[in-house]
């Protein structure tokens, strides 16, 4: 099977489809992939389903023990049902797991690899979109039209409207990412319950920089081992109303942005081309700092880490800013770890 067109994704997100048990889902808005990747994950597994259907694995997971996949995928599942084995995709692995899989798929699981932006000659894509049996989806950034629907379901939810002119100026000020976008819109709706409707003084009150520049600093105090420091500043985001998808979202841009930075450093590039111009100025040191702490394993355990509290998160709903904060402990104390082996 082809890659699927971008006006068809929903629909086959929705209805999994049961002659395509492997599905990749990759691309440049990490967001939107861990958000499709969740859905179909849960889609697959139906309401109520047992939490053991779900199992979520990193590539590495794979390159130590290659046959982890298969005993997954075939296990018959003990309740019935249908189980889904998630992977995370990243850095070099052998791809001879998933041709396997590709070979003889199974009866009862799908299995859905999430992975990042990947050029139509990577190996990965080129694997799945060659397949009969397989499905490609590639994510990018939200353009005007997907931005206006995830703002008209948003607001549709709150019982809100939104005018053309309040539109215009959220639209300028989310897309990047689809779970941080969903995020933003879902705090602004809750900043405007009982107006009635959305206007522009409430975007520019609630939507902005400023709330970026706290979930990134949130970021960067996990990345660099400060666990009290996270803690103080995730309770304060939350308390003002900034989603964890929002952190979750960002903390994933970052750790994949330092994955690509720490390998071009350990392939001779220094550290300050590594990060390229994208970083803002001031943040630049503590980046930098972070590239010391993290190396490529380290970052891959990472990304592991996050993409599955961004699914569990979206699975235990009521509990969502408690696994996040978790997943993110969790990076902070890996970073704590390596700099006292450091020292």
């Amino acid at each position: 099977m082809v890659e699927i067109r971008a006006a068809d994704i929903d629909r086959f997100l929705s209805r999994p489809d049961p002659s395509v048990r492997l599905v990749l889902i990759c691309g440049n808005d990490s967001g939107l992939v861990s958000e499709r990747a969740a859905a179909f994950a849960a889609r697959v597994a139906g309401p109520g389903a047992d939490p053991l259907s779900q199992v979520r694995l990193d590539s590495s997971d794979l390159s130590a023990d290659p046959q982890r996949l298969a005993d997954e995928a075939y296990e018959i599942p003990l309740f019935g049902g249908t189980r889904c084995i998630s992977v995370h995709a990243s850095g070099n692995w052998s791809l001879a797991p998933v041709e396997a899989m590709l070979a003889a798929p199974p009866t009862d699981a799908y299995v859905v690899i999430s992975a990042g932006d990947l050029r139509k000659t990577a190996p990965l894509r080129k694997l799945f979109t060659a397949a009969k049996n397989a499905a490609a989806i590639v994510c990018y950034a939200d353009d005007a039209r997907a931005l206006d629907r995830i703002i008209d379901q948003e607001a549709e939810t709150a019982g809100l409207r939104i005018g053309n002119d309040a539109r215009t100026a959220l639209k300028e000020l989310i897309g990047g990412d689809r779970l941080a976008s969903r995020s933003e819109i879902a705090k602004l709706c809750l900043y405007a319950t009982g107006n009635g409707e959305i206007t522009v003084d409430d975007v520019r009150a609630v939507v902005g920089d400023a709330s970026a520049f706290a979930v990134d600093e949130a970021v960067d105090a996990a990345a660099l081992g400060d666990a009290d420091g996270f803690s103080r500043l995730f309770r304060r985001l939350i308390a003002a109303g900034t989603g964890d998808f929002a952190v979750a979202g960002a903390a994933l841009r970052h750790f994949d942005m330092l994955h690509r930075a720490r390998a071009a450093v350990d392939g001779g590039t220094p550290a300050d081309r590594a990060l390229g111009p994208q970083i803002f100025f001031r943040r630049k040191p503590l980046v930098t700092r972070q590239l010391s702490i993290w190396t490529v394993p380290r970052i891959e355990r990472a990304l592991a880490i996050l993409n599955r509290a961004v699914i569990d998160s979206r699975l235990k709903s009521a509990i969502s800013a408690e696994v996040v904060g978790q997943a993110m402990l969790s990076l902070a104390a890996i970073a704590g770890s390596s700099r006292r082996r450091a020292a």
